[in-house]
C-alpha cells in the first residue's frame, strides 16, 4: 500500500510537522506535559506516594543511600532505584514534589520511546503500524492512570522493555546484547526485584519459540545472551545487597529478599493484596481501552463477521512477531494469576505488548483521529481532576503536614494508630515520630507534657486532650493533631 496516501487520508500530503507528530517524540512531549498538569490538579496520594517520597527524603537527610528507612526505621518493601532517581533530581533541582516528578515524567516518556522501538524491531516492514504506537500508548487508559504516579511499575516496564530489545536485536553481537540486557535487568532488580527478570525471561522464551527463524537469532544465540545477562544482573544487584547485608547484619536482606518475595507469592504478608485467580483475566480488556470502544476499530474489525476472525487467525499463523506478543501476554497473565498477591499495576510490564497489538489492529485507521483522541483523553483527565478537586482534597494532608512542620522538631510528636510515613516528607522531618497505640496516649502525654499527638483517623484514646488542629481525611475519617491541656491553642 502507498504509505503517504493512507497516512493523510485526505490530501496525501505528509511532511514537516505531520511527520514529526506521527513519531514517538510528540507523544512523549504530551505525556510529560500531562504528568505535571495532572499533579497540579491533585495532592500527593497517601499512602503510597507520600510513603515513597518519605523514604527518598530520609535517604537524603541521613546521607545513607544503601539502607532505606521509613520514619527512620528499616524499610524492607522496595529496592532503592526509584528513591535514588528522586534523590538525584532533588540534588539537581532542589527538594520539592515537582522536582520529584522529573524522573517520573522521564520514565513515562521512556516507556513510550522504547515501546515505539520494540514495534519497529518487530514490524520493520509495517511503518504504518509503528507510527501509531506512540499515540496509542499515550492515550491508553491504564498508562494514563499510572503515568503521573510515584510508583515503581512503569520504571520496571521501561527496564523490561530495554532488556527485551537487547535480547532480540539481531544487530547486536551476543556479548553486546547480553551486556545491555544485563544492565537493564540489573537495574530492574534494583527497581522492583525479581519480577523484572521474570517478565524478561517470558519475552526471551517467546522469542525463542517464534522469532528463532530470523537470521542471526537462533535459540542457542538467544540462550547465551540470556545467561550472560542474568549473570551480569546478579552482579549489579549484589553491589547493593552485599553492603546492605553488612550494614543491617542481614536483617533487611532477609526481609526484602525472602519475606517480601515469598509473602507476596503466597499471600501471607499483610499487604500482599491477595485476590482470586481470575482477577487479571477480568482486567485484560482494560489494556486495550479506550481504543477497543472506538468506532474506527469496529469499522475496521466488525465483531460478528466471519471474515474478521478468519483474518485474525491468518495473521496469527503467518506473523511470527504477532505470535511473540500474544504468547508474552498470555504467559505473563497465567503465571501472575497463580501468584496470590495481585494488583492491576503488576501487569504494566506487558502493557507495551498489548499496545503494539492494538496498533496492529489500527494499522489501517487514519492517524489523525488517533492523535486527536489521545490529546482529548489527556486533557479530559486533567480537567476531570480539576473538577473533582473537592473530592481529591479529602486525601490532601499538606495542611496537617504544614502545621506539624510549624511546631518544629523541638516539640515531641507521636503518631497514634497506623502509620505509613504520610507526614515525614511533607513535614520535612529529620527525626522520627514516636509510634504508639491508642491505649498508650495517656502515658506518653504524661512523659511529654509539652508534646503532641498526631491522630490518624479517630481511634478512642485513654485521655482527654485539646484539639489544636483538625481536617477531613479520606471520607468520614479525621486526621487530628492533639496536644496536652495547657499547651496553648495554635489552631
Amino acid at each position: 500500500m502507498n504509505d503517504t496516501r493512507i497516512e493523510d487520508g485526505r490530501d496525501g500530503a505528509v511532511g514537516g510537522w505531520r511527520t514529526l507528530l506521527a513519531g514517538p517524540f510528540w507523544p512523549m512531549v504530551a505525556i510529560v506535559v500531562f504528568v505535571f498538569a495532572s499533579a497540579a490538579m491533585r495532592p500527593l496520594l497517601p499512602p503510597d506516594e507520600t510513603r515513597y517520597l518519605s523514604v527518598a527524603w530520609e535517604m537524603m537527610v541521613r546521607g545513607n543511600f544503601i539502607v532505606p528507612t521509613l520514619n527512620f526505621d528499616l524499610y524492607a518493601e522496595k529496592p532503592p532505584l526509584l528513591f535514588w532517581l528522586i534523590d538525584l533530581s532533588w540534588s539537581l533541582f532542589g527538594v520539592s514534589r515537582w522536582s520529584a516528578l522529573v524522573p517520573i515524567a522521564g520514565i513515562s516518556a521512556l516507556v513510550i520511546f522504547l515501546t515505539d522501538r520494540l514495534s519497529r524491531r518487530l514490524f520493520a516492514d509495517r511503518p504504518m503500524l509503528c507510527r501509531r504506537v506512540g499515540w496509542l500508548m499515550a492515550g491508553n487508559i491504564a498508562f494514563v492512570v499510572y503515568a503521573g504516579l510515584i510508583l515503581f511499575d512503569l520504571l520496571t516496564t521501561a527496564l523490561v522493555l530495554a532488556a527485551t530489545l537487547a535480547l532480540i536485536d539481531t544487530r547486536l553481537s551476543t556479548r553486546a546484547g547480553a551486556i545491555l540486557a544485563g544492565l537493564a535487568l540489573g537495574l530492574g532488580l534494583l527497581a522492583k526485584g525479581p519480577v523484572a527478570i521474570l517478565y524478561a525471561l517470558l519475552a526471551a522464551i517467546s522469542a525463542a519459540l517464534f522469532l528463532r527463524t530470523e537470521r542471526g537469532l537462533s535459540s542457542r544465540r538467544l540462550a547465551s545472551r540470556v545467561l550472560l545477562a542474568l549473570g551480569l544482573s546478579l552482579l549489579i544487584i549484589s553491589c547493593w545487597l552485599v553492603p546492605l547485608a553488612i550494614a543491617t547484619n542481614g536483617e533487611l536482606l532477609q526481609r526484602l529478599v525472602w519475606d517480601q518475595a515469598a509473602g507476596r507469592v503466597t499471600g501471607t504478608i499483610e499487604a500482599s493484596h491477595a485476590r482470586p485467580f481470575w482477577f487479571y483475566l477480568v482486567l485484560l480488556p482494560v489494556a486495550a481501552l479506550p481504543w477497543l470502544l472506538t468506532i474506527p476499530f469496529w469499522q475496521a474489525h466488525p465483531l460478528f463477521r466471519r471474515q474478521t476472525w478468519r483474518r485474525f487467525r491468518a495473521a496469527l499463523a503467518s506473523e511470527r512477531s504477532l505470535r511473540f506478543l500474544v504468547f508474552w501476554i498470555v504467559a505473563a497473565v497465567l503465571i501472575f494469576s497463580l501468584i496470590t498477591g495481585k494488583q492491576p499495576h503488576y501487569l504494566l510490564p506487558v502493557l507495551p505488548a498489548a499496545v503494539i497489538l492494538t496498533a496492529r489492529a489500527f494499522e489501517t485507521v487514519v492517524l489523525g483521529p488517533i492523535r486527536g483522541l489521545t490529546l482529548v483523553i489527556l486533557a479530559v483527565t486533567v480537567a476531570g481532576q480539576a473538577a473533582f478537586s473537592p473530592l481529591l482534597s479529602r486525601y490532601d494532608i499538606q495542611p496537617l503536614a504544614a502545621f506539624v512542620a510549624d511546631l518544629g522538631e523541638d516539640v515531641p510528636m507521636a503518631i497514634v494508630g497506623s502509620h505509613h510515613g504520610e507526614l515525614n516528607f511533607l513535614a520535612r522531618r529529620t527525626t522520627p515520630f514516636a509510634e504508639i497505640d491508642p491505649g498508650e496516649a495517656s502515658r506518653w502525654l504524661a512523659e511529654h507534657p509539652d508534646g503532641g499527638l498526631v491522630l490518624i483517623g479517630s481511634p478512642p484514646l485513654d485521655v482527654k486532650a485539646e484539639i489544636v488542629f483538625e481536617q477531613p481525611y479520606r471520607g468520614s475519617r479525621k486526621m487530628i493533631v492533639m496536644r496536652s491541656a495547657g499547651a496553648g491553642d495554635r489552631r
